[in-house]
């Protein structure tokens, strides 16, 4: 039922007393002794359709009155209305003051739910109109739908995936998130349960499934694992397991796989481990291991097959690397490459294949103060930042990979104060690129060229650049909404507000931009609601909250947005509460609560192969998730399946990976429309036993059927009088279903009586043949005689 089912009149719980009770059901039964005389004076003592009518309405009386003695006394609670409605996530459907949701399934009933089933209490009382009068109606009436047991079970669109470190505690400090990695359908993030220090736990969105991998550093100090990075099948990170310092780690996600993978700067200071990258099948990072200083290193995964790329600059200064980038399967980095140089260069992982690009210069009169930074690759293009903050100057760069194809773009113009943040936050929108330039944070686009340069959106702090289907949406600022959520197409008129979700110069504040699905995740604050979760396609009709987590102005303050498979993991913490359900930042996910569609093949006709039916193989069904994994279809009756004759719906079910179910029925109809094979006795003669004819008993036909015995009529029936001469019997054979074949043969009498008199003796047919010829002969000789006769006299 798409629409719900609402009654404005809840009532509290309140049964009559035993005798009004009893009183009521007195008062049902004279009622129904009543009708019952009144319908059988009026069907004159039979009990017609008429007197059946009658008799339902006093049964309808009785349970009425039985009804009237069970209902609640009249206490109003106004605020507690119940509203039956789909619960879907990121629907349309509000919730008006005071409402709860019941969920498509469930039935108000007696007993209050279990906390377990809902996260937030639902106030099922009965009533004493409306839902429950309805429910009485379609009891007695007989057409009252059960609903299966797992329908009771309903899908939460937000929920705690673990406390790990129970009470307001976070388990997650501050200052010391880390971004979680995906590994296949497991997530890894950093946490504290209060026994052990910050250590790497996983999950795959269930509590059950959420645990600590391994206690690194034992006891109650922090390993701190960092920098959490997936290459192939396998987590790097860095971390501190007390005896070697902050080093490079592995994990498959097991305690046993969890190990260091090279003490690279042997002893407790560690090798500061920093910008790990992945490209294919190989780490590569920034390492110190006390002799060459801070330079690029590689890693397989296996203590040998973790070593120095190349010594860019001799000695333990180091080469100043980083902006660590992936384009066309080749590393590309900055470094300081020589004396006051600042360089773009590139690696294949060789040391050999470890080259400068080109020298990058900005600065003429003083080299040695640039930076080269941002460094971003967009298709087959590389773009960059150069420029210093102490000589106020920042340039747009790109390069194709090779010396003559690093150029500058063009140089930003940019207002004194802006030159002490350089420009960051490259983000790619179709041809485009966008950037952020300046102390506040303009928005910059290029096409790659200087006149296709330009400043679309001055002091906006612009923020969370995101690429949502073609269209850059970002978080900004101005002094009519404050922070809130913005779009651009690239021009200046195209660059507009989405919506003020907390109207006024009041901020909302967006952050944690994140694409699932084709839409637009992010958290956002309202003075109604706090800062809870919301959904964007790019449009003020398309952005709504997705559920006010934690009712009222209480917030949920969801951050770090990681999808993974059909969830979206975020760290969050509910602190409004007063008592031990309050939680500090602990893990929590966003599920997949949207069922799949699926479509059934269109009816299917078989035709029967045997008595049994026949086997058939039907189309499958299709469907559509909004989730990528396959679905999982299964059906009531499987192709290949033997099918009997009639009708047998079959029942396709389609499932996703979050268990979210959809069903569709067809048709496959098995019937006989093969008529049955028929073979009829050689014809039939036999001698006049009356003056008229013969009486006879012919040899039976036979006949077969795929499917049914077949059933054999005669026209003329056997035993029939057949009179003399040839008469055709039509043979007919029909199956069960009605089908029919026919055959034909003769039955002969002759005009001759049977030998000896009796004409009892059917003849065969030469006997029958030769005899005819004897009359013949004899009567043309009697003939012949009585003419020779005549002549003579």
């Amino acid at each position: 039922m798409m629409g719900g089912v609402r009654d404005e009149d809840a009532t509290s719980p309140a049964f009559r007393s035993p005798g009004a009770l009893l009183g009521y059901i007195v008062l049902g039964l004279i009622g129904l002794l009543a009708v019952i005389a009144l319908a059988r004076l009026h069907s004159a003592v039979r009990v017609t359709s008429t007197g059946k009518a009658w008799l339902a309405l006093g049964m309808a009386q009785l349970v009425v009155a039985a009804r009237l003695g069970f209902s609640e006394a009249p206490t109003a609670h106004p605020d507690h209305t119940v509203r039956l409605t789909p619960a879907l996530s990121g629907s349309g459907t509000s919730t008006l003051p005071g409402e709860q949701v019941v969920p498509p399934g469930r039935i108000p009933r007696l007993r209050p739910p279990s906390p377990k089933k809902l996260n937030r209490k639902v106030d099922m009382r009965r009533y004493p109109t409306g839902v429950s009068s309805l429910l009485s109606v379609c009891a007695l009436a007989g057409v009252c739908a059960s609903a299966p047991a797992d329908a009771l079970e309903t899908c939460q669109p937000i929920t705690l995936v673990k406390n790990i470190a129970p009470g307001p505690a976070s388990s997650i400090p501050d200052l010391q998130v880390q971004t979680p990695a995906v590994l296949g359908k497991t997530v890894f993030f950093t946490a504290k349960d209060g026994t052990t220090g910050l250590e790497l736990w996983r999950s795959r969105g269930k509590e059950g499934d959420t645990a600590l991998v391994k206690d690194i550093f034992p006891g109650s100090k922090d390993s701190e694992p960092r920098f959490l990075t997936v290459v192939g099948n396998t987590l790097f990170f860095i971390a501190d397991d007390g005896a070697h310092g902050a080093e490079l780690w592995k994990s498959d996600g097991t305690a046993e796989g969890t190990v260091l993978v090279r003490d690279i700067r042997p002893g407790t200071e560690g090798s500061g481990a920093t910008s790990l990258t992945a490209m294919g099948n190989t780490l590569f990072f920034i390492a110190d291991n006390g002799v060459n200083g801070l330079e690029l290193w590689k890693s397989d995964g296996s203590e040998a097959g973790t070593e120095l790329v190349a010594d860019i600059v001799p000695g333990p200064v180091g080469a100043g690397l980083g902006s660590l980038t992936v384009m066309r399967d080749t590393l590309f980095f900055a470094a300081d490459g020589g004396p006051q140089e600042t360089e773009l260069w590139r690696s294949d992982g060789s040391k050999a294949g470890t080259e400068r690009v080109a020298i990058v210069r900005v600065i003429e009169s003083d080299p040695g103060e640039e930076t080269l930074q941002g460094l971003k690759a967009v298709g087959d293009r590389l773009y960059f930042f150069a420029g210093s903050a102490y000589k106020k100057r920042w340039d747009l760069w790109k390069s194709d990979g090779t010396g003559p194809g690093t150029v500058r773009v063009t140089p930003l113009a940019l207002s004194a104060a802006d030159y002490a943040m350089g420009p960051d936050s490259v983000t790619q929108v179709g041809e485009l690129i966008y950037f952020r330039a300046g102390a506040d944070g303009s928005l910059w686009r290029s096409d790659g060229t200087d006149k296709g340069t330009s400043l679309i959106k001055p002091s906006a702090d612009a923020r969370f650049l995101t690429n949502l289907n073609g269209t850059l949406v970002f978080t900004a600022w101005d002094e009519a909404s404050g922070f809130e959520l913005w779009r651009s197409d690239g021009t200046v008129a195209g660059t507009v507000l989405i919506e003020d979700l907390r109207p006024g110069s009041d901020s909302s504040a967006p952050s944690w931009l994140t694409v699932v699905d084709g839409k637009l995740l992010f958290s956002a604050e309202t003075t109604e609601s706090g800062r809870e979760l919301w959904s964007s396609d790019g449009t003020l009709e398309g952005t709504a909250m997705l559920q006010d987590a934690v009712p009222g102005p209480g917030s949920l303050s969801p951050s770090l947005l990681t999808p993974v498979g059909p969830r979206v993991f975020f760290l969050a913490g509910d602190t409004s509460a007063a008592d031990a359900s309050a939680t500090g930042a602990e893990p929590w996910v966003l599920n997949d609560c949207t069922p799949p569609t699926i479509t059934c093949p269109s009816e299917l006709t078989a035709e029967a192969r045997s008595e049994s039916g026949t086997t058939v193989t039907y189309p499958a069904a299709t469907g559509y998730d909004n989730k990528p994994e396959p679905l999982v279809f299964s059906y009531s009756h499987a192709a290949g399946d033997n099918f009997p004759l009639g009708s047998t719906q079959v029942t396709a079910m389609a499932t996703d990976e979050s268990g979210n179910g959809a069903q569709c029925t067809f048709t496959v109809k098995v019937r006989d429309t093969q008529p049955p094979s028929v073979i009829c006795p050689q014809d039939h003669e036999v001698w006049r036993t009356t003056r008229y004819g013969a009486t006879v008993d012919y040899p039976r036909a036979t006949a077969t059927d795929t499917v049914s015995p077949p059933a054999l009529t005669y026209e003329p029936p056997p035993g029939s009088d057949f009179i003399v001469g040839i008469t055709p019997v039509v043979v007919t054979a029909t199956d069960a279903a009605g089908n029919t074949s026919r055959c034909t043969f003769r039955v002969g009498v002759s005009r001759q009586y049977a030998r000896g008199g009796c004409g009892c003796g059917a003849a065969s047919a030469s006997e029958f043949a030769g005899g005819l010829l004897l009359s013949s002969l004899a009567l043309l000789g009697a003939r012949r005689r009585k003419s020779g006769t005549r002549r003579d006299g």
